[in-house]
């Protein structure tokens, strides 16, 4: 059921049904990312509501969590209406409901109500350029002396109040003051505005007409402007002022740090970075003065204080009690618009390989197959170009290619656009600059060998230095290029292609010489931000330490980024990395029921496959209990458990004689080198393509092979691990019983601890009839640990993953093999109760699903919703065609293990046969010309399908076309 009402999201700015209490969202049901409260967070609403935000790290569907200023509270949705939503530039938005198209914030712009803080007038409209924070410079901000470029880190406080008789002192330590609400203070809001007691509510830093206390010793020694210290009155007092005494800036790109005090000579000379958000950031609760302040009052007929009455100082200090925002939107097909923010909606589901206007792409070759080891890298492209538009429900782009991959200057882009499938174009991995990036220019001091600081290609100089190695170390041809175009040490400072001003895109353009005003002025106009990407390659940077910003264009290889920001590892005690996925969906009956092979009932093989819990039967009749008791005994808790033949040199191994062996002795176990317990006889096959058909027509879904292991096989290199033979046996039994239909499985007579798995995707998904390897290696610490496995991705070559959870390097993301943190008992592998079946039921029925796109790690709270249904539809559809090349792949190179397995299905059963008339029944519907939905173009609007896919997009089609006609003849030389 799809949800019908608007969603929030963090940041929005809230009306409650409480007369004019307004908050501030801060989580929601459907957040990609958990927050788990502190025990000590003092949340109010329904108690059965917060604790389910406690256990889950998310508010349960329908509720939303909003910052209030007298404190947080679980509120209904439907109890909820937006007043606004914030965006920074840069952004990525999509409209309110079901879209395809998504766009990049260009321009953010805000109008605001004030409220005085004293005379508690309220004015509405007023644009945020007019507006100056009470506190200015404040941390996080940039700082420039024109030669040097610093953030501030930490800013030091000092603050004037006047205590009751009148005396008025600068306080020895702002820190030390406690503000408190004085009990006249008027819980009632005017209409649009903040009440009086919000108002006068603790804040970080005391602002005016707040009622502070503290100690008398901080009174004391303060620094007194009228009247002296009194012990006989109380130490409290209202506050007259509060400004900024001292910084901490960390120096850049060095991160040397400094303390500057606002009071030395050389402070004058630092100029504040004017960020392309400064003025469209403002929120709810901003202490704030106008810019023109006497001006500015009688413009909106505010009633200003005068200074005789306050000790000389300025009190005239204004909170924001609404805002209104506009945004300026680039979308994908190139339009751009002004839209109110409220009809937006953040894209927190971007899709990996969504792609925007001015970005660079590369190209790979859809026929070569690259090394999963190599794929991270991923710069071999056949073409870089730039992309100029793109048709999102189509999945395609239209791209100006360079016609020299060793020369990305703007002078070398083709003036031809050729319109290519999204499935064979990636973002560029280096050049991936984005609007609102800070960026430095290749004139910047430190770049310059003649400055007198470290070169960039020397060993040291921190951050730039190990950049600039980590490129140059790579060994890649087009990176290397990169490098050298961005890294041009020895050839003096460079020019812009051009300079405008008056923002980006406006103004006339000049001479990219700095003018002698501006040099004199001593600005730094090697660092800015990115506020545009032009369609040939550059890039409109802002120049934030000019008043007003100055706008230059550069190359887009000629600019260096920064790195992002390492975050800490909340998790860091998890052996994970990257942004791992989280399959365990529950599985409802009617999504086990096919599994079952007749041997159990549904519930004990769903406990069996997936739960992994309570007791379950194996067909010997052998019973394991709950607690695991019976996988190993309890006196054979000191035994080393070896691998086979350990210990039994005097037995024959395998393949050691002419005639490939039936069977082979595995010892049960060992100690101090002599056999334990029973020698166990495992029955094994020849070679996988000898294999037999039983009498229903069917191969071995189990198998222990009279072979090596290939080189393929990602843990052949792995030494043999020291086994739990008696559990692998029981393993063994699972396996040999209950694989349900689908799954192939071949161990190693020589190496009992690798496993290689094939799994045939499921009817009713995207992955039906389409084969996919994994090799699993059973470690030395089985059962305490799970096996290693790999994922095999064919054919993609960067194309991207098939799954959320199955990585084209070969990770896999699964809690079951510890790669990611489960949250419940039967998500994680458990030494008595997790089987590998278990495993490879996972794999197959809760990672190859019908919707795919919800296996991403939290886009399940996402699910029904219309924001989510057009995503989900597409990513189907190239989960689906990615399958189709494994198909191709799978017979194109048959694999040793299964060739066998491949040739009963694909041939005997008519699996290639079947592929190729869905492909041509999908690529017939997807025909512009064909009755009924020609394309996805005439279907956005539908729910995300979860049935069979019947019509692609025609980016989707222009790769699927090449899958079919490979296919075909290959089918026509088999004669099918």
């Amino acid at each position: 059921m799809s949800t019908n009402g608007p969603l929030f999201y963090a940041e929005d700015t809230v009306y409650t049904n409480d007369a004019n209490n307004i908050g501030i969202v801060e989580k929601t049901w459907h957040d990609v990312y958990r927050d788990y409260p502190y025990d000590d967070d003092q949340i109010d609403g329904p108690p059965e509501i917060v604790q389910h935000y406690r256990n889950n790290g998310l508010p349960p569907r329908g509720w939303t969590i909003v910052a209030e200023t007298l404190g947080r509270r679980a509120i209904p949705d439907a109890a909820l209406r937006l007043v606004d939503r914030t965006f920074s530039c840069g952004d990525i938005t999509r409209y309110v409901g079901r879209s395809s198209q998504s766009g990049i914030v260009l321009e953010v712009s805000m109008t605001v109500s004030l409220q005085h803080t004293l005379t508690n007038q309220v004015v509405h409209d007023v644009p945020g350029d007019e507006l100056q924070l009470y506190i200015y410079p404040e941390q996080g901000q940039l700082i420039s002396d024109g030669e040097r470029l610093g953030e501030v880190v930490n800013a030091l406080y000092r603050t004037a109040i006047r205590q009751p008789n009148g005396g008025t002192v600068w306080v020895n330590e702002a820190s030390d003051l406690e503000v408190v609400v004085p009990a006249t203070a008027s819980q009632v809001a005017p209409t649009r505005g903040i009440a009086p007691a919000l108002i006068a509510a603790p804040t970080e830093v005391p602002f005016p007409h707040q009622t502070v206390v503290t100690s008398r010793e901080n009174i004391r020694r303060g620094q007194w402007i009228y009247g002296a210290y009194d012990p006989l009155v109380p130490p409290a007092g209202t506050v007259l002022r509060s400004e900024v005494q001292s910084l901490t800036l960390r120096w850049l790109p060095e991160g040397i740090e400094d303390f500057i005090d606002v009071e030395d000579a050389d402070y004058s000379k630092f100029k504040v970075y004017l960020d392309m958000m400064d003025y469209g950031n403002w929120t709810v609760g901003d202490r704030v003065v106008l810019k023109n302040g006497p001006d500015a009052f009688a413009k909106y007929g505010l009633t200003r204080l005068g200074r005789e009455r306050y000790g000389g100082f300025d009190v005239n200090t204004l909170i924001i009690s609404e805002t209104h925002t506009k945004v300026k939107v680039r979308w994908q097909d190139l339009t751009e618009t002004v839209e109110d923010s409220k009809n937006l909606a953040p894209y927190v589901l971007a899709d990996d390989h969504d792609i925007w206007p001015g970005e660079f792409v590369g190209r790979k070759d859809p026929s070569k197959k690259q090394p999963a080891e190599d794929v991270d890298i991923e710069l071999d492209y056949t073409h870089i170009g730039v992309a100029q538009s793109v048709e999102t429900k189509e999945q395609s782009a239209k791209v100006r290619w360079f016609k020299d991959t060793n020369n990305l200057t703007p002078e070398n882009l083709s003036d031809v656009e050729e319109e290519v499938s999204y499935y064979e174009l990636a973002p560029h991995s280096l050049i991936s600059y984005g609007i609102g990036d800070y960026v430095y220019l290749p004139h910047a001091p430190f770049l310059q060998p003649e400055s007198g600081r470290t070169s960039i290609l020397e060993q040291g100089g921190g951050m730039m230095s190990a950049f600039a190695r980590a490129i140059l170390t790579q060994g890649n041809n087009q990176l290397t290029q990169l490098a050298r175009s961005i890294l041009r040490t020895g050839s003096g400072p460079q020019s812009p292609t051009s300079e405008t001003e008056g923002g980006a895109g406006g103004g006339g353009r000049r001479s990219a010489e700095l003018t002698a005003r501006d040099a004199a002025q001593s600005v730094c106009d090697w660092y800015g931000q990115i506020v545009r990407l032009n369609l040939d390659g550059t890039v409109i940077v802002r120049l934030g330490f000019f008043d007003p910003p100055k706008d230059v264009e550069y190359p887009a290889t000629a600019i260096i980024g920064l790195p992002e920001d390492e975050e800490e590892d909340e998790d860091a005690d998890i052996d994970y990395d990257g942004s791992y996925i989280d399959s365990e969906i529950d599985m409802d009956e009617d999504e086990i029921d096919y599994l079952h092979d007749g041997t159990q009932d549904a519930s004990e093989t769903r406990r069996l496959m997936v739960a992994g819990e309570a007791t379950t039967r194996y067909p010997d009749g052998e019973q394991i209990t709950d607690d695991g008791s019976s996988w190993e005994d309890e006196d054979d808790e000191d035994l080393e458990f070896d691998s086979a033949y350990e210990g039994h040199e005097d037995l024959e191994s395998p393949g050691s004689s002419s005639e490939p062996p039936t069977k082979v002795l595995v010892t049960e176990a060992t100690q101090n080198g002599k056999a334990v317990g029973k020698i166990e006889e495992v029955e094994i096959s020849g070679p996988a393509a000898d294999e037999d058909e039983d009498e229903d027509g069917e191969l071995s879904r189990f198998l222990i092979i009279d072979s090596m292991p290939g080189d393929d096989h990602h843990f052949a290199s792995q030494e043999p691990a020291s086994l739990n033979h008696r559990r692998l046996a029981r393993e063994r039994k699972i396996l040999q019983t209950s694989l349900p239909e689908g799954i192939y499985v071949r161990t190693y007579a020589s190496r009992l601890d690798l496993y290689r798995v094939l799994i045939i995707g499921p009817a009713q998904t995207p992955y039906e009839m389409a084969p996919f390897m994994f090799d699993m290696y059973i470690k030395s610490s089985f059962p305490k640990e799970p096996p290693e496995c790999f994922f095999h991705s064919w054919n993609t070559n960067g194309a991207g993953r098939v799954n959320p959870n199955l990585y084209e390097d070969g990770k896999i993301c699964l809690s079951l093999l510890g790669t990611w943190p489960g949250e419940q008992s039967t998500e994680v592998w458990s030494p008595e109760t997790s089987t590998i079946l278990q495993l490879l039921v996972s794999l197959q029925a809760l990672v190859l699903n019908n919707t795919p796109y919800f296996n991403e790690a939290g886009y399940d709270a996402m699910i029904n919703t219309d924001e989510s249904a057009v995503s989900a539809e597409l990513y189907s559809q190239r989960t689906f065609v990615l399958s189709r090349g494994f198909v191709l792949y799978a017979l194109e190179n048959p694999v040793e293990e299964f060739a066998s397995v491949i040739e009963h299905l694909y041939y005997k059963k008519g699996y290639f046969k079947k592929n190729l008339e869905w492909i041509k029944e999908v690529l017939d519907n997807s025909t512009t010309g064909n009755a009924g939905n020609t394309s996805l173009a005439a279907a956005t609007d539908a729910k995300a399908s979860s049935e069979r896919i019947s019509r692609v997009s025609k980016g989707a089609r222009m790769v699927l076309e090449r899958h079919y006609q490979s296919l075909k003849q290959l089918a026509d030389a088999k004669g099918i």
